[in-house]
């Protein structure tokens, strides 16, 4: 069976934006970069400006979405029953200090589709002069928020905001892949990753005391304020929870699992 590249754009609204810094984020390993850019769309209400769809974004994944699983093609039904084809979602913040892209991300079911997305957003960031793509994740490996880059430039900028180096030698899905296709159009790019740990009976339950720090993070890299007050209640509540049943021993288990993974699985997402 041939594998189709069809990916396009379909634009909404006319922006008019000063050098911006895109902002991305996809579900991946604990929903860490999908729940802070939720929470970027829901509080500072960013204008939606343009879809990108494709052939190869399933509406159900029968597994992990980031490492390319089983998948149903389909669409998503939203509320009201409307039916809508899975989208990556481009949102604009217009006329501030600091002009903002946030990219709502969505996982293409194989490599080529990928490549194909994340050239395609790629070229939309060009088109809009984005000096900087902020790449969001998370990671087992490293303690605190690690970073890679497309320069050594960038990653001493994030060591200004104590983000340290990454050891680990890939990141994978849209959001890591969309930085890497960008250097090679002339785009500075750099991955930041939250500390999180594995969930072995749903990779991407929320952590959202994962997602906290992260979006702490990006809005001292960014340079804007934003409240976290209601993640970390979530991050309270889903702890007691977690107390209450015992699952708080699943990080003794995380530690041995970390050694017993396969070389493909020991990344970012």
């Amino acid at each position: 069976m041939g594998i189709t590249k069809k990916v396009w754009i379909d634009y909404r609204d006319k922006i008019e934006l000063k050098e911006p810094i895109a902002i991305v984020g996809t579900s991946g390993l604990r929903s860490v970069g999908k729940l802070v850019v939720d929470e970027l769309v829901e509080k500072m209400h960013p204008r939606l400006f343009a879809e990108l769809y494709s052939y190869g974004f399933p509406s159900v994944y029968y597994g992990p979405s980031y490492i390319g699983a089983p998948c149903g093609a389909g669409v998503k039904i939203e509320a009201g029953s409307v039916t809508e084809l899975p989208s990556v979602k481009f949102y604009a913040i217009e006329n501030q200090k600091q002009d903002i892209i946030i990219v709502s991300g969505y996982q293409a079911y194989d490599s080529l589709n990928q490549y194909a997305v994340a050239e395609k957003s790629s070229d939309l960031f060009n088109a809009y002069h984005v000096k900087k793509v902020i790449a969001l994740g998370a990671q087992v490996i490293e303690e605190g928020i690690r970073c890679c880059a497309t320069d050594l430039e960038l990653l001493a900028e994030m060591h200004k905001f104590g983000i340290e180096r990454t050891n680990v030698d890939r990141f994978l899905g849209f959001s890591g892949l969309v930085v890497a296709m960008g250097r090679a159009k002339g785009l500075k790019g750099v991955c930041l990753f939250a500390s999180t740990t594995q969930n072995l009976q749903n990779s991407e339950y929320p952590d959202y005391n994962a997602v906290t720090e992260l979006l702490e993070k990006v809005s001292e890299v960014v340079g804007f304020e934003i409240d976290t007050s209601d993640l970390k209640k979530k991050s309270s509540k889903e702890k007691m929870q977690m107390d209450e049943t015992g699952m708080l021993d699943e990080q003794q288990e995380n530690e041995e699992t970390r050694e017993q993974e396969s070389d493909y699985l020991r990344g970012y997402v």
